[in-house]
């Protein structure tokens, strides 16, 4: 009898002894694991410690959780990027459904007879700092240097250049062609906002899905290193023969003679400008073939860095002004009366420098993509 009461004793106070532990548990809208999480891990916890845990819920799509997060992560010195999450005490991670599922509940057990941790405070801004500095692998000059020389594509500038001989064989000179010009580059501007708005978000579907997100990274660096290898042969043999045909990464021809096609239509419109602003929407989405080897793996890269807040949109609007910047140089140009001529001889002579440059580019992309 007094061993019962001894045991009994024990129990009790082992039982008063046990705290409320706590568990931040961090996940995403759409995400398979998390959602494996909430349909097998979260009711076994409800049922085997009932009352003795609080479960913090963190959607890490609002920038305050997110900031949260990359605390925890830099505190605890975790360098995984999981899909969801759990933070037991602020002191043990547990990252992704297969680590949680398996390992969390004997963690439990053992937070239960532990002293509390120090939570994070609610106020999160003094970590905002830490989130810049984990952005800064990809870094304004990165996108400045993408759009720039994506704008300076000899796709786009052999495509604009027709357009312009166009222009020059319609009689159209003066502050008739600054406004078609000033036409066409917002539409080419407004096309390609609204492209990356699109190819952003559904880049955004797979985040939560950590192992086709890790499928896509890994396709579009192969994709880069082979885009750069073929953008430095290009430049050589371009240098070695000065024949367009020599150059592999370019428009195809259906694409240019249907680019073409396009742009002498436009130019029949009763209304000019309108025509202007249509060849500009279907002559940027037709270029998207060409362009896209820039804008994809940078619009993966901001999806990655920046998708948990808003800043991104203002990142994409910067990359197309400078996009569109070599298009608009080229109008003014134009309106200034440099002849056409003088383009295609300077586009003749920079198709090395410009190749080669793109070549570093996908080098600086995939260099991005692997840190």
């Amino acid at each position: 009898m007094k061993k019962f009461l001894v045991g009994l004793l024990l129990a009790a106070a082992s039982v008063l002894a046990a705290r409320t532990v706590t568990l931040d548990y961090f996940f995403q809208q759409g995400c398979e694991e998390c959602a494996r999480v909430n349909a097998l891990v979260l009711p076994m916890l409800a049922e085997r410690f009932p009352g003795e845990y609080e479960l913090r819920r963190h959607d890490i799509s609002e920038e305050a959780n997110y900031l949260k997060l990359v605390e925890y992560q830099e505190r605890l010195n975790v360098t995984s990027d999981d899909a969801v999450c759990m933070i037991v005490d602020g002191r043990q991670y547990f990252g992704g459904f297969a680590v949680i599922d398996r390992d969390l509940p004997a963690a439990m057990e053992r937070a239960r007879q532990l002293p509390a941790d120090s939570a994070l405070p609610a106020d999160v801004s003094p970590y905002r700092e830490r989130l810049h500095r984990r952005a800064e692998t990809f870094t304004v000059g990165a996108i400045l240097t993408a759009g720039l020389l994506d704008g300076f594509n000899p796709c786009v500038f052999s495509t604009l250049i027709f357009f312009m001989s166009l222009l020059s064989l319609a009689r159209i000179r003066g502050g008739r062609l600054l406004a078609v010009g000033g036409v066409y580059c917002l539409a080419c501007f407004c096309t390609y906002v609204a492209l990356g708005f699109g190819l952003f978000h559904v880049l955004k579907l797979f985040s939560g899905h950590q192992a086709m997100r890790l499928g896509i990274e890994i396709v579009l660096i192969a994709l880069l290193l082979l885009f750069a290898l073929l953008s430095f042969r290009d430049a050589w043999r371009f240098r070695r023969s000065g024949k367009s045909s020599s150059v592999t990464l370019q428009l195809p021809e259906k694409v240019k003679n249907r680019i073409h096609a396009v742009m002498r239509s436009g130019l029949k419109f009763r209304y000019l400008l309108p025509g202007a602003f249509t060849v500009g929407v279907l002559v940027t989405v037709l270029e998207s073939v060409c362009t896209g080897q820039v804008y994809l793996p940078t619009l993966v890269l901001m999806s990655r860095e920046f998708g948990a807040g808003s800043r991104w949109f203002g990142y994409l609007l910067l990359y197309n002004l400078m996009f569109i910047l070599p298009l608009l140089l080229l109008f003014l140009a134009a309106w200034r009366g440099t002849s056409m001529p003088v383009f295609l001889n300077w586009s003749r002579k920079n198709v090395v420098a410009g190749k080669t440059a793109l070549g570093c580019l996908f080098l600086l992309l995939a260099a991005l993509m692997l840190l």
